[in-house]
């Protein structure tokens, strides 16, 4: 927590109290994120001297200015994360970011989806019938993945997010292949290395394949037994895919153990720290991603922003390097992200800078002072002087669009967006 005077007040900060009595400043709450250009004013005119203001919660380019005196771990890896290289004395804008709008790439991407989904459908059958020599001939699918991330890997990501309920155990696979090859590529590792994160990942949840339909599509909260009966797929999926050669051990590896956490605290084994291999620690978050940013029985999903947030919470959950390099490999703001700017426009993320997360490029579609849809124009929030900047991820259903992942599709693909309802 930090003490800030009101001067030192910025737009993205997260006020968690205010000092002095309610007579000295205009506002009904003290727990609010600063977003508003009228409510800064408000505090800085008040007679308020000083605020408390949670770093974690704070957006990192409004704490760019302060420096606490002893910043907790927690702190340093979100600056680590949110670095920005010093601007260079020349105003010469910086290399734009790999384009993630290109209706040639989604298109590829979009063919790559729907062969893995008839593919991968396919392969958990075989597993289901004692055949575990599909992990090897998964090859392929995988290997289409693999080509996808490294031509765009935010085209294949951001398109396997939209599916339905029914859709959900195979595009997971999918989604998490993906995830894993684009961590381990992040990671520098080996190619080698990058193909067994991406065949671990598709058969990850290979158990659930094996549990009651029901069960996987029951709707509402679960019950003791439900959940009881849930977290038999570990080991059924690694019983199903063990095999005598190395792929398959791996493989069998990361079903058993992608629910074990960093601090003791997941299952079957409750393993810790480096008891649970690098593959497994790399599916924790993978698997942990794309379940929150999916529509599941029992929840709604969570927004791709959203879900980055709400792991940077769980301290002590995740390997914190991994987890670091894993916000680094789909951004603080990931793409497909709904998010505020500080001009009081709405944005659609449309492509990462790996160096400046904070600065991504932004399709802008929404004047939240004119209440009103504008055409569609993409900002680079990294150019020099800064055009703009983010403030705050935003709840897509405040704005009337509750079909966010199929909106931004259409901003991202270069479509004419149809306005909500």
């Amino acid at each position: 927590m930090l003490r800030v005077s009101k001067a030192d007040l910025r737009l993205g900060m997260f006020v968690q109290s205010l000092e002095g009595s309610w007579f000295d400043h205009p506002f009904w709450k003290s727990k609010f994120l600063l977003a508003e250009e009228e409510d800064l004013r408000a505090l800085q005119g008040s007679d308020i001297e000083c605020v408390w203001v949670d770093e974690v919660k704070s957006l990192a380019p409004a704490l760019a200015h302060l420096t606490p005196q002893e910043p907790t771990p927690r702190r340093r890896l979100f600056e680590e994360l949110s670095s920005e290289a010093p601007a260079e004395t020349s105003p010469a804008a910086p290399p734009r970011p790999r384009r993630a709008s290109l209706p040639n790439e989604y298109h590829a991407a979009q063919t790559v989806l729907e062969d893995c989904k008839a593919a991968v459908g396919e392969l958990f059958a075989r597993v289901r019938s004692g055949d575990a020599s599909a992990v090897e001939d998964a090859a392929p699918v995988v290997g289409g993945i693999a080509e996808s991330v490294a031509r765009n890997s935010d085209a294949l990501i951001t398109l396997a997010r939209v599916r339905t309920l029914d859709e959900y155990t195979y595009m997971h696979s999918v989604a998490v292949s993906a995830l894993m090859i684009n961590l381990a590529r992040q990671l520098q590792l080996p190619p080698e290395y990058i193909k067994q994160a991406g065949t671990a990942g598709l058969f990850m949840d290979v158990g659930k394949a094996l549990l009651p339909p029901e069960l996987l599509g029951k709707r509402g909260d679960y019950a003791p037994e439900d959940w009881a009966e849930m977290r038999r797929h570990p080991k059924l999926g690694a019983d199903a895919v063990k095999a005598s050669g190395d792929l398959s051990k791996i493989v069998a590896d990361v079903c058993l153990h992608h629910h074990e956490r960093h601090d003791g605290s997941g299952y079957p084994h409750g393993l810790k720290g480096d008891e649970i291999s690098l593959f497994a620690r790399m599916a924790a978050l993978c698997d942990t991603y794309d379940a929150l940013v999916s529509v599941r029985p029992h929840r709604p999903a969570y927004g791709p922003a959203e879900a980055v947030a709400e792991m940077y919470k769980l301290k002590g959950r995740f390997d914190e390097s991994l987890l670091a390099g894993f916000i680094k490999s789909i951004g603080i703001y990931p793409v497909g992200s709904l998010v505020r700017l500080e001009s009081r426009m709405l944005g659609c993320v449309a492509a990462q800078r790996r160096d400046q997360l904070t600065r991504p490029l932004v399709r802008i579609f929404y004047s939240i002072r004119q209440r009103t849809h504008v055409p569609v124009e993409e900002v680079d929030l990294a150019q020099v002087p800064e055009p703009d900047r983010i403030v705050a991820r935003e709840e897509p259903g405040r704005w009337g669009l509750p079909d966010w992942d199929n909106y931004a599709l259409t901003i991202l693909q270069g479509q004419k967006a149809k306005r909500a309802a």
